[in-house]
């Protein structure tokens, strides 16, 4: 479980700062979330690993 939401963590992020990005207008500094995104991709790669050590961890459940 903790796997797929670091996923959609991962995907949400990626699209976010693709659509950042590809804005083809200035985007002032409160409007880029360039860095938000960057935040939920890191946020979602440690969601992933946290699942793969509770998945090789079968005691802790």
């Amino acid at each position: 479980m903790v796997f797929w939401a670091g996923v959609s963590f991962i995907v949400g992020g990626i699209t976010s700062l693709a659509l950042t990005l590809g804005a083809t207008a200035s985007l002032s500094h409160i409007e880029d979330t360039s860095g938000y995104s960057i935040g939920w991709i890191i946020v979602g790669v440690t969601l992933i690993v946290i699942g793969f050590i509770k998945k090789k961890n079968p005691s802790d459940k």
